[in-house]
Parts: structure tokens; C-alpha cells; sequence
């Protein structure tokens, strides 16, 4: 019987055991995870929201920086100009030594198959010739051209370019033959443009069988000296009849006088046609301090008006049935970072504006600056 009680006892202490320890191990274990479960996941939100906006923030910056190339190159030289007599009588310049003041924005922005490429240039010089200042050098230009690509080398685009200059331009004899937008050359055209794929050979090639070029004379002054140089009597007296002078007759209002406007066309002229336009941009050398620049432009117009009255016959004008043919070569040396030396030479040909062909020679040694984002 003794036996008995002291198997019932120690089978009721191991029974009371077991509970007990089921009971402390069930009443800690909700408590530890619960404080666990909500310190990982409140760090853990918070590192996921900086990581991933300063991502989104550098890849914008990357992306802005491919699409986009920039160059910006600013100068002054002092220069040794020489233009030939045509074009000192058409365009009011001296040859001279003097200064000149350079400036040029190329902009290319690409995005999928379209890009476009915008660029400015400007050209100041000044010299002092007989206690008197003049220009000798002086021309502002902007262009754009969106396109298209077609293929790896074959664009669809337009191009559009406006030319004009900053100051007042006299000739040989002290008379004022230029102003800002007198004249001014707007040239607008819609065609197909090959783009060369070797670095070594970057070439663009732009046919434009549609082309539109219009020139503007806004100075009524500019209009009235070229007026009295081909007829021999004032602009503002010329539709008026008087003594001295009669009205106008049909030829003489139909002729041109001034960069190719009559004084029908009154301050603009539009023609339509077809244009070609080839540039070519290369720098040379592991250090990049020689490059070459060249643009040939050409326009055609076969738009206009080809037949004026004289007396009772009509008969072919042609004065204006030829070609427009404009190319620019450019040459830069860069001996410093800060020192260079430019060689630039212009071929300009425009029945309208002179019956002969125009030459340029500019060579400048100064101070030059560029930046590029790549």
C-alpha cells in the first residue's frame, strides 16, 4: 500500500511539472514577436524610399545629359581682313586690320528616331579707319533643323535659317548700303538629308527638291540710296509727278534695285525652288587642336516672276534665274586652352545682289574659350 502512495505522488509532481512549463513558454512567445515584427518593418519602408528616389533622380540627370550635346565657343582675335572690290561695293567693308569678336551655340537633341540640331553663330569687327569707325566684318545667323530617321544613314527633315546683321554698313563713297534686316535672308526647306556613319567622315549631305528663300530690305533709307543709284532720283519723290520727276512707269517698278526687290515687292521678296546643303564638322589630333568646318549652300528658284511688260511685248527676265551659291570654310588652331588661331574664308555668289562673285579671307589670332557637356 505504501508502494501505491508513492507512485501516486510522484506521477501527480510530473503532471503539475508539465503544465507549468507549457504555460511560461505559450505566455512568452506572442510578446517577442510582436516587438520584432514591427521594428524590421518600419526600417525597412523608410531605406526603400530614399534608395529609390535618389535612383529616379540620377537616372533623369543620365538621360538629359544622352539626349542632349551642347557647345558653346566664344572669342575675340585681331584679324587681317581682305575682301575683294565686289564685295566692298555691295556690302559697305574695308580691308583692315582690326578686331573681331566671335561667337557659336550648337545644340543636338536625339530622342528615339527624331533629333534636331539648332545652332547660332555671330561675327562683330571694328576697325578705326581715317579718325572714323567702320565694320569690317559683321554677321548674326540662326538655324534649326528637326528630322526624322528613316534609316541608319537617310534623315526626313526641314531646315530653317534666318541671316542678317547687327550695324549700319556704308561703301566706298560713305553711303549707307546695310542696316540690321536690310538685308535679311530667310531660307526654308523640306527634303531628305544622308548622314555619313564613319567618325572620320562625318558628312551630311541635304537635298531639298522643295525650298522657299525670301530676302527682306526694312530700312526705308537703305531702300531710297539704292533707288537713286539706279535711277537717279529720290525713293519718296518717285511716285510722284512733278517737274523734276514723273511717275514710275511698269519696267521701273518691276525692276529690281535693291538686293533683288523692286519697288513692287516693296521691303520682301519670296521665290520657291530647290536647295542643296553640305556640311562637314571634324576635329583632328589625340589633343583635338586642329579642326575644319565647311557648309556649301546653294539654292535654285524656279518660282518667280519671269515676265515683265516692255512696251507692247512681253518678254523672258532672267535676271533673277540663277543660282544662289554660299560656302564657308573655317579652320581653328587651338595652341592653349585659351589661345587660338582662326582661319576663315567665304565664296558668295548672288545674281540679285551682284553680278559678280564676292570673296572673303578673315585670319584672327586671340583669346577663345569653349565649353562642351561631353
Amino acid at each position: 500500500m505504501k508502494r501505491f502512495y508513492t507512485l501516486l505522488i510522484m506521477a501527480a509532481l510530473f503532471a503539475v511539472a508539465d503544465v507549468y512549463a507549457q504555460v511560461s513558454v505559450t505566455g512568452a512567445t506572442p510578446k517577442a514577436e510582436a516587438t520584432f515584427t514591427d521594428k524590421v518593418k518600419t526600417e525597412q519602408v523608410k531605406v526603400d524610399y530614399q534608395s529609390s528616389d535618389a535612383q529616379r533622380k540620377a537616372e533623369r540627370m543620365a538621360l538629359r545629359k544622352e539626349r542632349n550635346t551642347i557647345e558653346v565657343n566664344a572669342g575675340i582675335t585681331g584679324s587681317l581682313t581682305n575682301f575683294n572690290s565686289k564685295w566692298q561695293t555691295v556690302n559697305g567693308t574695308t580691308n583692315s586690320i582690326t578686331g573681331i569678336a566671335n561667337f557659336l551655340f550648337t545644340h543636338n537633341y536625339k530622342k528615339g528616331v527624331f533629333n534636331i540640331d539648332n545652332k547660332i553663330t555671330g561675327k562683330l569687327g571694328v576697325t578705326n579707319k581715317a579718325e572714323e569707325w567702320t565694320k569690317s566684318q559683321d554677321e548674326w545667323f540662326i538655324s534649326t533643323a528637326p528630322a526624322y530617321k528613316m534609316t541608319d544613314q537617310w534623315n526626313f527633315g526641314a531646315i530653317a535659317s534666318l541671316r542678317s546683321q547687327f550695324a549700319n554698313g556704308v561703301n566706298g563713297k560713305y553711303q549707307r548700303v546695310s542696316r540690321f534686316f536690310a538685308p535679311a535672308y530667310l531660307n526654308v526647306s523640306v527634303g531628305f538629308t544622308y548622314v555619313s556613319p564613319k567618325p572620320k567622315f562625318p558628312i551630311k549631305i541635304n537635298l531639298a527638291p522643295i525650298s522657299m528663300s525670301a530676302t527682306y530690305v526694312t530700312s526705308q533709307s537703305v531702300k531710297n540710296q539704292f533707288f537713286f543709284d539706279k535711277f537717279g532720283f529720290e525713293f519718296a519723290e518717285a511716285n510722284t509727278a512733278t517737274d523734276a520727276h514723273q511717275p514710275l512707269t511698269d519696267a521701273q517698278r518691276k525692276t529690281p534695285y535693291a538686293y533683288g526687290l523692286s519697288y513692287a515687292d516693296g521691303s520682301s521678296r519670296y521665290e520657291g525652288g530647290s536647295s542643296v546643303q553640305i556640311d562637314f564638322d571634324r576635329t583632328f589630333g589625340a589633343k583635338q587642336i586642329f579642326r575644319y568646318r565647311t557648309t556649301f549652300y546653294s539654292f535654285y528658284g524656279w518660282v518667280n516672276e519671269i515676265t515683265q511688260q516692255t512696251g507692247e511685248n512681253k518678254k523672258l527676265n532672267l535676271e533673277h534665274i540663277a543660282p544662289t551659291v554660299r560656302w564657308e570654310h573655317t579652320i581653328d588652331i587651338k595652341a592653349t586652352k585659351y589661345f587660338s588661331t582662326q582661319f576663315y574664308f567665304q565664296m558668295y555668289y548672288n545674281k540679285a545682289q551682284c553680278q559678280s562673285i564676292q570673296t572673303q579671307i578673315v585670319l584672327g589670332v586671340g583669346l577663345s574659350y569653349t565649353f562642351k557637356n561631353k
